[in-house]
């Protein structure tokens, strides 16, 4: 039920449609009540879509989602039990894990949210399939750890690598390690170079429509999880 509420609740809460939505309805109830509050509201809302489709904003709420997490390779010396690959990272992270999968021989790996295709990219790659394990059944990031940590059942010895795009880091990790799991981030993906980057040539228009709309997703996601307690803070770190 959780799962449709929030699918409702986000087509609403987006920041471009909720910016969209109070500037249409300002703008007839301007029209039709002749208020001058209403006129300010439209006008406030139009400029809110143009902060979003012309400034780094985007660029700058993702930087300490990203960064949260510095990639590092992981230490030789403390081989992982195993590998979890979320379906978010999408074909960035299957290739991933084959290369982790050549390091550590011995790791568990585990695809949670995908389906058998993604078995076979990785075999295609030269993964060895009879080490993977599919779960294919969580919807969402809480889903990916409980359904991961019933499967699995992981113990405080165990250290297991887990693999998803930079933005997503901190929502997942929080939810693995409230699952049980002792992780190793190994983020992929990364869509910013860092704090430089806001002075770089982004993205504008709907692509930055979009991606401001991806990034505010996941900083609402951390709030949302931790009021309800699927993670163990309400801004992971290290």
């Amino acid at each position: 039920m959780i799962y449709y509420v929030s699918k409702v609740f986000w087509l609403i809460a987006a920041p471009t449609s909720a910016l969209v939505l109070v500037s249409a309805v300002a703008a007839l109830w301007a029209v039709l009540g002749k208020s001058k509050c209403a006129a300010w509201l439209a006008a406030t809302a139009a400029c809110g879509l143009v902060i979003g489709a012309f400034t780094p904003i985007a660029v700058a709420l993702a930087i300490p989602l990203q960064y949260r997490f510095g990639f590092s390779p992981p230490d030789s010396q403390a081989r992982p039990d195993g590998i979890i690959v979320l379906a978010g990272s999408d074909l960035r992270g299957i290739d991933a894990v084959e290369a982790l999968s050549r390091d550590y021989p011995d790791a568990r790996i585990i695809f949670s949210g995908y389906s058998a295709a993604a078995v076979n990219r990785f075999a295609r790659l030269g993964g060895d399939r009879a080490r993977v394990y599919v779960e294919s059944q969580p919807r969402t990031t809480f889903e990916d750890a409980q359904y991961s940590a019933a499967l699995l059942k992981p113990k405080p010895s165990e250290r297991w690598l887990l693999v998803t795009v930079a933005l997503h880091m901190p929502r997942a990790v929080g939810c693995f390690r409230a699952a049980g799991f002792q992780v190793q981030p190994y983020p992929v993906g990364f869509r910013t170079g860092g704090p430089p980057d806001l002075f770089a040539p982004y993205p504008t228009g709907s692509e930055a429509f979009f991606y401001l709309d991806f990034v505010a997703k996941e900083w609402i996601g951390l709030i949302a999880y931790r009021l309800m307690g699927r993670t163990d803070a309400l801004f992971p770190g290290p």
